[in-house]
C-alpha cells in the first residue's frame, strides 16, 4: 500500500519513494487489529496505522521531516509476557475446573463411578494428544493440556484420597500414579505457557536534529510485558511481512535522499 495514494495528502511536488507493512497491531483489550506502515517519501518519513473497533475508529500516526532525521533505532525480536503466560495459566485451571465439576455431576446423576472414568481418560487422552496439533504459538495448546491434567488429578486425586463418595461408597483403589501422572503433564502445560508467552515484538525509534526528540515511535512491549498508562503504548507492536527488509533498507534510503537528492529517489525508486 502507498502512503500518498491511498491515506496521505501530498504536499507540493512530493512523491513516495518506498512504503514497508512493518509492523502489526492487536489487542483484545481495546479491540484493535490493523497494520502498520512506514512511507518514506522525498519530503518525509509518515508512519500510519488505522483500524476500526466497537469504539469507532483509531489512527496513530507520525512523521518527520526527512531532512531532519538524525539517528534510528530498531528491534526485531520476543519478548516474554508474563500477563500472557498468567492469562494461559488461568484459563487452564479455569476450563479444567468446569471440566472436572461437569464430568462428576454427569457421573452422580448416572450414579456410576465408570462413567466418570471412562469420560474422564476419554478427556485426558483427547485433550493431551490433541494439544500436538495445536500451533505452539497458540493458547489452546496449554489450556487443552491443562484441562488434561485438572481432569486426571480429579480421577487419580479422587481414589487416592478416597473421598468420592457420590456413589454411595468410599473408594479406596489405588490411584497414586493417575496423581503423579497428572503433575507431569502440569509441568508440560507450565512449558507450553511458557513458549506461548514468548511473543514477537518490534520497535522502530526514528530521532530528529532537534534535541532528544523522537517524532516516530514505534512501541515495543516495555519490561516483561507490563502495560503503559498510554493506550498507544499498551499496543505491542509485532513484526509484520515487511519489517526485515526495512530494517536492512531504512537507514541507506533516508541517507540517499538527504545526500544524493533526485538521483537517490530514482536509484530506491528502480530497486
Amino acid at each position: 500500500m502507498d502512503l500518498i495514494e491511498k491515506n496521505i495528502t501530498p504536499a507540493e511536488e512530493e512523491q513516495s519513494v518506498r512504503t514497508y507493512c512493518c509492523t502489526y497491531y492487536k489487542s483484545r483489550l481495546l479491540g484493535i487489529e490493523t497494520n502498520g506502515f512506514l512511507g518514506v517519501t522525498n519530503k518525509r518519513v509518515i508512519f500510519q496505522a488505522t483500524g476500526a473497533s466497537a469504539s469507532g475508529r483509531s489512527v496513530i500516526q507520525s512523521e518527520v521531516p526527512i531532512a531532519d532525521i538524525s539517528g534510528i533505532t530498531s528491534f526485531k525480536g520476543p519478548f516474554f509476557s508474563i500477563p500472557a503466560m498468567l492469562g494461559a495459566i488461568i484459563l487452564s485451571f479455569l476450563l479444567g475446573g468446569i471440566t472436572m465439576a461437569l464430568l462428576t455431576a454427569i457421573a452422580a446423576w448416572s450414579n456410576s463411578r465408570p462413567v466418570l472414568d471412562i469420560l474422564g481418560w476419554v478427556i485426558v487422552v483427547g485433550a493431551f494428544f490433541g494439544s500436538f496439533y495445536v500451533p505452539v504459538k497458540s493458547i489452546w495448546r496449554p489450556v487443552l493440556v491443562g484441562i488434561a491434567a485438572s481432569v486426571l488429578a480429579g480421577l487419580g486425586g479422587s481414589s487416592l484420597l478416597g473421598s468420592l463418595s457420590l456413589f454411595g461408597r468410599s473408594q479406596n483403589s489405588a490411584g497414586g500414579w493417575q496423581f503423579i501422572l497428572a503433575a507431569f503433564m502440569a509441568i508440560f502445560g507450565l512449558l507450553c505457557a511458557f513458549w506461548y508467552a514468548r511473543r514477537p515484538t518490534f520497535a522502530l525509534q526514528i530521532g530528529s536534529k532537534g534535541g532528544a526528540s523522537t517524532p516516530i515511535s514505534i512501541s515495543s512491549a516495555t519490561g516483561m510485558g507490563l502495560l503503559n498508562i498510554s493506550a498507544a503504548k499498551s499496543l505491542n507492536a509485532e513484526p509484520a511481512k515487511d519489517a526485515e527488509s526495512m530494517l536492512k533498507e531504512l537507514g541507506a534510503l533516508i541517507l540517499d535522499i538527504q545526500m544524493l537528492g533526485d538521483y537517490g529517489i530514482e536509484k530506491w525508486k528502480t530497486l
